[in-house]
């Protein structure tokens, strides 16, 4: 897979975080604006502040916890579209760059310098390097380092992979982005739905306390 592919490959994944961070901090925003109108005459009963300091602050910060929750369901949203979409294309772009830049490392996994340590490290720096193309690559190969372990999965493979010369190198990198494409499984990185409504549920029962309860225990 070219790095122009995979550019763009991550930058749809990039609209889908970007979409889901606009979106819901939007919504948030709006939506606390809604809350703030309509409560506000309750907080302020009975001529105490405090009930609706509370509220005013519920309504100003909790839009900071929709930004969050949209970049939470964004990158969940991007690491499935990849997986689903890409996973094959985007192993073996991963593997081709390790081939790319530590031949040696497939030729012979076994050699002097390849220990476990060495291989470890070759990987991470390769990873180093993609996310460093872009904001988005990384918070990609951030998250799919979370979520998978990519190092030790190839650590594996390249440990188990007999002394070869260079024309097994090909069937090395594919074994390898094989057992990664495995690894990955696209239903466990779908995005959780419950979450949001959990979030809009404890945000309209944050302000009902400061608008009904409050005003009532500091009367």
């Amino acid at each position: 897979m070219a790095i122009k592919t995979i550019l763009n490959v991550t930058a749809l994944a990039g609209v889908k975080i970007t979409s889901r961070l606009i979106g819901y901090t939007v919504f948030g925003l709006f939506f606390n604006l809604v809350l703030f109108l309509f409560f506000a005459n309750w907080a302020g009963r009975y001529n105490s502040g405090l009930p609706w300091l509370m509220l005013c602050l519920t309504t100003l910060l909790a839009p900071i916890l929709y930004f969050l929750m949209g970049k939470k369901q964004g990158v969940a949203a991007a690491l499935h579209f990849l997986v689903e979409q890409h996973g094959p294309d985007l192993s073996q772009f991963v593997v081709g760059k390790l081939a790319d830049n530590y031949p040696q490392l497939l030729d012979n996994a076994h050699a002097a310098g390849n220990s476990s340590a060495a291989i470890h490290e070759k990987i991470k720096t390769l990873l180093n390097k993609l996310s460093e193309q872009s904001p988005v690559n990384k918070l990609v190969f951030t998250a799919l380092l979370q979520k998978f372990d990519f190092i030790s999965v190839i650590s594996r493979v390249l440990e188990n992979n007999p002394a070869a010369g260079s024309e097994n190198r090909e069937e090395t990198v594919g074994r390898i982005a094989k057992a990664l494409e495995e690894k990955m499984n696209a239903n466990e990185l779908k995005p959780d739905l419950s979450a949001p409504a959990r979030l809009v549920a404890g945000n309209v029962a944050v302000a009902l306390v400061c608008a009904s309860i409050l005003p009532i225990l500091f009367r």
